[in-house]
C-alpha cells in the first residue's frame, strides 16, 4: 500500500520499506512514525536534504528491541544507499514535547547508524512535527498532544543563537568545507526569519527572503551558500576558501548580534 502523501518516489519506496519492517518486527512496540524537517516543509533537495523521522515507541525499547531497530538500518543501508540520509529517533510516547534537558538519553540513528544519546529533541522539531508533520504511521499529526507554543519555540532559537552558533563562531577553519560553511549561512538566516515571522520556513526560502534584509556586503555569501544547497558549487582556491571561511565567521557573528537585538531584546 502506498503512502497518503506527495513524497518524492524513491523517499515513498524507502519508508515503505522502514514502516513494514518495523510494523512487522516490532508490531506491538511502535506507536506512530513521522515525517518532520525539510520534507515535511515541501523543501526536500533530492542532493542534500536529510529525511528527518520520529518513531513514537508504546514503551522504552529494550536490549532485544535495540538490536532488532540496528538490524532493520542495516538492512535498508545494504538495499537502499538513501537510508544512510535517515536522521530519526526513537521515542517512548511519554517523552512527547520534551526536549533533550528533560529526557535520559534515547536511540537515534544517522548515517545508517544506530546510537544511543542526544540527537534533535526540541522545540522546533516539536512545532515542525506538529503543523507541518507528515504521517507514516499512526495518529495524525495534528492529533498528538504536545504540549507547546511559540515562546518554547523562541527559547530554542535563542539557545541555538547565543550558545551553539556562538560557540561555532569561534573556530573558521571548518567553514573551508562548503557544505558547512552553506548550513551555517543558512541556518542563521532561518533563524532569523523564523523570529521576524514566527514560522519555522525551509532554510533557502529563508536566506531568499534575509537576502532583501541584510547589507549587500553579504550577498555573495548568501547567493553562493544557495548554490551550494542547490548543488551548483564553484571551485575556489584555498585563498579564496579562507577568504568566505572568515566571511562566514563574521557573518555569524554579526546575525547573532542582529537577530538577538531586533527579536530577543537583548
Amino acid at each position: 500500500m502506498g503512502l497518503t502523501t506527495n513524497l518524492p518516489r524513491e523517499v515513498e519506496t524507502l519508508l515503505q520499506a522502514f514502516r513494514q519492517q518495523l510494523l512487522i518486527e516490532l508490531p506491538n512496540q511502535i506507536y506512530g512514525i513521522y515525517l518532520y524537517g525539510s520534507i515535511a516543509l515541501d523543501a526536500y533537495d533530492p542532493i542534500n536534504s536529510d529525511i528527518d523521522i520520529v518513531v513514537l515507541l508504546h514503551t522504552d525499547p529494550t536490549e532485544s528491541t535495540i538490536q532488532t531497530i540496528t538490524h532493520i538500518h542495516q538492512s535498508l543501508v545494504s538495499a537502499n544507499p538513501l537510508a544512510k540520509r535517515m536522521d530519526g529517533m526513537f521515542i517512548p510516547i511519554r517523552y512527547l514535547g520534551k526536549q533533550n534537558d528533560n529526557v535520559p538519553p534515547y536511540l537515534y540513528v544517522t548515517d545508517g547508524k544506530v546510537r544511543k544519546g542526544k540527537w534533535d529533541l526540541n522545540a522546533v522539531t516539536w512545532w515542525t512535527l506538529k503543523q507541518h508533520g507528515i504521517t507514516i504511521y499512526g495518529p495524525e499529526c495534528k492529533e498528538l498532544l504536545i504540549d507547546l507554543c511559540w515562546d518554547d519555540v523562541v527559547q530554542t532559537l535563542d539557545y541555538n543563537l547565543n550558545h551553539y552558533w556562538k560557540r561555532r563562531s569561534n573556530n573558521s577553519l571548518p567553514f573551508l568545507q562548503d557544505g558547512i560553511r552553506a548550513d551555517a549561512v543558512c541556518t542563521m538566516c532561518r533563524i532569523m526569519f523564523s523570529l521576524e515571522h514566527q514560522q519555522v520556513a525551509p532554510k533557502v526560502k529563508a536566506v531568499r527572503h534575509v537576502l532583501n534584509e541584510l547589507p549587500e556586503e553579504w550577498h555573495p555569501l548568501l547567493l553562493e551558500s544557495i548554490a551550494i544547497r542547490e548543488g551548483h558549487r564553484k571551485s575556489l582556491s584555498i585563498w579564496a576558501r579562507w577568504n568566505r571561511a572568515k566571511q562566514t565567521q563574521t557573518f555569524l557573528r554579526s546575525m547573532i548580534v542582529r537577530s538577538s537585538q531586533t527579536y530577543l531584546h537583548k
